[in-house]
């Protein structure tokens, strides 16, 4: 924007010169600079308002603001402790505001306003703040039926919202071809409004075994993970070999060891028996003498 001379009364600026407009009534003429500063921060950050002054003239007003709403600075020798936004700083030396703690409403357009000494003219430069927010890894999920998977991807605590996208590693054949996003949505917190994205996509298992599969949002990154890789599962009435080897095994053992106690009991069955007889033998023996 090239600068202007525009007039307008400081009265007429908002609650943020306010003090200045008591002080003052004159009206000056406001000049704004044609480039606007771009500052990005995190959330939970810091960022610094470093407005553009010149150094060798003395400072009289300095604020910074967010459309009609004061942020901090000081006019002549006052500070605006009173006014300021609590999470902000303000260092006088370096005509600086360092503003800390950072969310997302925070992300806006903001002002700085200059003024120096023995000069009516207040010069303005526009400060662009983003704030952003970094998502944490994904939560993968997967459900598989008789003919494919879904695969689940969830992001938490990003900010700004945007889709995940999927990404088959090594694969020369066309995505579209083995997946089929079923959903792609982001939902923002009412209080922090950082945002949850999340995508579901399902994978036809006829094709084959989809090996390194990975899901992102911005610079976060999945691991990469297979998909389709499902062993076949026995079914209960399948004839398992071990199963039945083991069983015909412990029918024989079974098998062994009762034979083995019923010739035993036989065989004490059958020397009592002749012992009996024996001793029968020599009775008779006896009794015809």
């Amino acid at each position: 924007m090239a600068p202007s001379s525009t007039k307008c009364s400081l009265s007429n600026r908002g609650p943020s010169l306010l003090l200045l407009a008591l002080a003052l009534t004159v009206t000056f003429s406001l000049t704004e600079s044609d480039k606007t500063i771009q500052l990005s921060g995190e959330v939970g950050g810091n960022v610094t308002f470093q407005c553009p002054v010149d150094d060798k003239r003395t400072i009289s007003l300095f604020y910074v603001q967010r459309h009609e709403e004061f942020v901090n600075g000081y006019y002549g020798e006052r500070d605006m402790d009173l006014h300021k936004w609590q999470n902000t700083r303000l260092d006088r030396k370096r005509t600086h505001v360092h503003m800390y703690r950072l969310n997302i409403s925070h992300t806006g357009m903001y002002t700085c306003l200059i003024q120096y000494n023995n000069d009516q003219v207040i010069k303005a430069s526009s400060i662009q703040l983003n704030v952003t927010a970094s998502y944490s890894k994904p939560n993968v999920t997967q459900s598989c039926d008789a003919a494919g998977c879904s695969v689940t991807c969830a992001f938490y605590g990003g900010y700004p919202g945007n889709n995940v996208t999927w990404k088959i590693h090594g694969s020369r054949n066309n995505h579209s071809q083995l997946l089929n996003v079923v959903n792609n949505t982001q939902v923002p917190s009412p209080s922090t409004m950082l945002v949850s994205s999340t995508s579901t996509v399902y994978f036809n298992c006829s094709h084959r075994e989809i090996r390194n599969l990975s899901c992102s949002v911005g610079n976060v990154t999945s691991d990469w993970f297979p998909v389709c890789d499902r062993k076949p599962e026995v079914e209960p009435n399948s004839h398992n070999p071990i199963i039945i080897v083991v069983a015909v095994c412990a029918v024989l053992l079974s098998l062994s060891v009762g034979a083995a106690l019923w010739c035993r009991h036989k065989k004490r069955q059958t020397d009592r028996e002749k012992k009996e007889n024996e001793e029968e033998s020599k009775n008779l023996q006896v009794l015809e003498k």
